[in-house]
């Protein structure tokens, strides 16, 4: 080292290294001084990102401004991936999160749509104490002059909201956002999810986005003390309807509560009143309310859980009113038995399940109704270690179920497995002599953070499997909760891959085994440098609707600050 009189700059020879704030320079020779906007290292030099000793991603430079906390500046830097050279430019500037900046470019190939390029803007909105808090990230890209996309992005602490506006002989719009905030004595929250627009399903790579039914928006002020009580808006339309079909928008005031009554008796009632207007100008109104009464009785070694609960729904339009009335009941007796084997303790409960509901529609002065028995006996039992959430469940019920006059034998049986190298959560109903089946089922086998994979398949037969609703204890009551609402048969797969600590593949397939059609398939590759300067994740795939079986979409990111 060299020190000039003056103290204003420095001449290094030999192993030289600079470290400035995330950067690190190396060199055999650099000449350091004082600038107006920081350090000035001029002469040949490598400039990585982390500490290690031989970063994967480094640029080699001949020229480095170094005004630290915020800004780094880097004139002729060369790209070299592993020591190979990969890239060139004639400057380049990286700027902290703190700072207004450019992005980093995106490219893809979108199966027919072709190649895709872009860019983007960071404007740091909103920085408390050197932590951004608030940003904005917008963007712009093109397909090869046939089309384009403009896209942005507001992060708070509280929210993130995200649009982006996609063309390509037709245009699509996404509409991603969610959020909440504390007021004085209330706490406002909304949830938008859309896909509007003739392109809108096709547009997204990704088969679970295009596949939803409906476009929601919620948008409330509610305040919980004892009772609940909030207003809102509401909007629902069908999933990738025109730009201009905002389906049916309205507001909504709700009113809720729920307490128990002692040590074994609770309640849950709720009531909701909502006016909407479709496209076209057709207003409707809503009436809803909704209540359960719960007790648990303990009478000796038996338990009795009782359950009462009733509903109702109005709708009112122009043209005609219509409404629905139902009301169920609820008995389970068991006699719960728990044996310990060391650590290992078994649980084992015969249970009877008696449940009735009845739908009633108002008919001009008479009411039509419509019945629903189930009575059922069974077992449930599990097994597992005290000192850990490693289990196996299992339930086997049988018996009949009364409807619309006819009766049929019925069946259930879930299987529920938690280890660390297996899980298991399959649901199977049998209704019928000519069996009417249900099936949900998911299965992992291998380390949720290894090697693994994960079987998925869903489907119902001969007959409406809405009708098996009933058999579950989540769902006898409440038709709100997704269920499966058509014939159909469907099954996927995921294999994850962890070679390394630091590389692990990917790999996907969805099957329609009634209409024998692939769905989606993909896969893809990430990489994580050990010391976390470089992560690199990549995709490619294929879904149903986004163009024919030879289109596939790819597309490979890198972050040098993960």
């Amino acid at each position: 080292m060299q020190v000039e009189g003056d103290l204003g700059s420095l001449e290094l020879d030999g192993n030289v290294r600079v470290q400035a704030q995330r950067y690190r320079l190396k060199s055999q020779h650099l000449h350091l001084e004082r600038g107006p906007r920081g350090v000035e290292a001029d002469g040949s030099a490598e400039v990585a990102f982390c500490t290690c000793d031989e970063p994967p991603v480094r640029l080699r430079v001949s020229h480095a401004t170094l005004a630290p906390p915020t800004d780094a500046l880097f004139v002729s830097p060369r790209l070299e991936v592993g020591g190979v050279p990969v890239f060139w430019l004639p400057g380049l500037w990286l700027r902290a999160p703190t700072r207004l900046g450019l992005t980093f470019p995106r490219l893809s190939y979108r199966g027919e749509d072709g190649f895709f390029a872009g860019g983007g803007a960071y404007f740091p909105l909103q920085v408390v104490d050197g932590r951004v808090t608030k940003s904005l990230t917008v963007g712009a890209g093109a397909y090869l002059l046939r089309g384009a996309r403009l896209e942005a992005e507001l992060d708070t602490e509280g929210s993130r909201s995200r649009v982006a506006w996609d063309h390509l002989q037709q245009s699509a719009l996404e509409l991603d956002a969610h959020g909440s905030a504390p007021l004085s004595e209330a706490t406002f929250a909304y949830r938008l999810d859309a896909l509007r627009g003739a392109r809108a399903a096709i547009v997204s790579s990704s088969l679970e986005v295009s596949a939803r039914r409906t476009d929601r928006l919620r948008v409330s002020v509610s305040h919980v003390d004892e009772v609940a009580l909030g207003f809102g808006v509401r909007a629902d339309a069908a999933r990738g309807g025109a730009l201009r079909d905002l389906g049916a928008a309205g507001p909504e005031l709700y009113l809720g509560a729920a307490r128990g009554l002692g040590d074994s008796v609770s309640y849950d009632v709720f009531a909701l009143a909502r006016s909407t207007v479709t496209t076209g100008s057709h207003s409707q109104t809503e009436l809803f309310q909704r209540g359960t009464l719960s007790a648990k009785l303990r009478p000796g070694p038996l338990g009795i859980d009782l359950t009462t609960a009733q509903s109702s729904l109005l709708q009112v339009n122009e043209y005609r009113s219509q409404g629905l009335l139902r009301g169920g009941l609820q008995a389970r007796v068991g006699l719960p038995l728990l044996r310990h084997f060391g650590s290992v303790t078994h649980f084992l409960e015969p249970v009877i399940v008696a449940r009735g509901l009845v739908d009633a529609t108002p008919r001009g002065s008479q009411l039509n109704d419509e019945r629903t028995l189930l009575a059922a006996g069974g077992i449930d039992s599990s097994l597992g270690q005290r000192s850990s959430r490693q289990a196996l469940a299992f339930t086997l019920r049988a018996g009949a179920l009364e409807h619309a006059g006819s009766t049929q034998l019925v069946g259930i049986t879930r299987t529920s497995v938690d280890s660390h190298w297996v899980g298991v959560a399959q649901s199977f109903a049998l209704l019928g002599q000519s069996p009417a089946m249900v099936s949900l089922s998911r299965v992992r086998m291998g380390r949720a953070d290894g090697l693994h994979l994960s079987l998925r398949a869903d489907g119902a037969s001969h007959g409406s499997p809405a009708r098996a609703r009933v058999l579950f204890d989540e769902s006898w009551f409440d038709p709100a909760r997704p269920f499966l609402d058509r014939n159909g048969w469907s099954a996927g797969s995921e294999l994850t891959v962890p070679w390394t600590r630091t590389f692990s593949t990917s790999a996907s397939v969805d099957y329609d085994l009634s209409g024998r059609e692939l769905l989606a398939a993909w896969g893809g590759l990430g990489y994580r440098h050990p010391c976390g300067c470089l992560a690199v994740a990549s995709f490619v795939g294929h879904r149903v609707g986004r163009g024919g079986p030879g289109a596939f979409d790819a597309w490979v990111g890198f972050d040098l600050a993960p």
